[in-house]
Parts: C-alpha cells; sequence; structure tokens
C-alpha cells in the first residue's frame, strides 16, 4: 500500500505483512485509525481502517492462517527446546594451565631512585 506524508510529502509502502497486523491490532484494541510512520521525517501518518481493509482484499482468511502457522510453529519450538536442555555424555576435557616462557617474558625495569 502506497503512503504520502502528510509533513514532508515523502512518498512510502506498507507492506502485507505490516497491514495485516495493523489491522489486527486495530481490531483488538477497538481503533479507528493506524499510525504509520514516515521513513523520511518519522511522524506518524493516520490511516484509516476502511482504507486499510480495502487495500488488503480477504485479510480475514489470512489473518486465521497466520495465526494457525503461529501455534504451529510454537508447537514445535516448544517439542525440540526439551532435548536440547540435556547436556552430552561425553566427557570433557580440562585446560591446562600456559606455562609462562621465561625467555618471553618482559625484562623488569629498574626502581626510579628519588632525588631530593
Amino acid at each position: 500500500m502506497q503512503l504520502r506524508c502528510t509533513y514532508c510529502q515523502t512518498m512510502f509502502a506498507i507492506g502485507h505483512e505490516e497491514t495485516l497486523i495493523a489491522i489486527q491490532n486495530m481490531n483488538a484494541e477497538n481503533l479507528k485509525y493506524y499510525h504509520a510512520h514516515c521513513p523520511n521525517c518519522r511522524r506518524a501518518n493516520r490511516v484509516e481502517r476502511l482504507k486499510l481493509e480495502h487495500s488488503y482484499p480477504n485479510w480475514q482468511e489470512d489473518l486465521k492462517a497466520l495465526t494457525r502457522e503461529a501455534a504451529r510453529a510454537e508447537k514445535e519450538s516448544a517439542g525440540s527446546s526439551a532435548p536440547a536442555d540435556k547436556k552430552p555424555d561425553v566427557p570433557v576435557q580440562k585446560k591446562s594451565a600456559p606455562v609462562a616462557n621465561k625467555q618471553t617474558a618482559p625484562a623488569k625495569k629498574p626502581a626510579a631512585s628519588k632525588k631530593k
């Protein structure tokens, strides 16, 4: 959906996913307008609910499908996270502390004598 910012007159687009989420939020909170933010001046532009609904035909079916996919993905992630929490049975070798090499150690500077 193409919009023109009412403040800076810049054209910008709203994608299908953003439109669908906007309609869903407007229905949940019983709002009349959606605030689309301009990418140029970052100000909120008011878009009517009817304009969003007309730009996205069959949004109700797509919303139901999206909700089903989210529920299925949540079930899969919940089912696959349980085995991932187990630790492997392979013993882990401890690393030994590095040995200081006397040849590479920097030489100490002599203490400066204080003169009064």
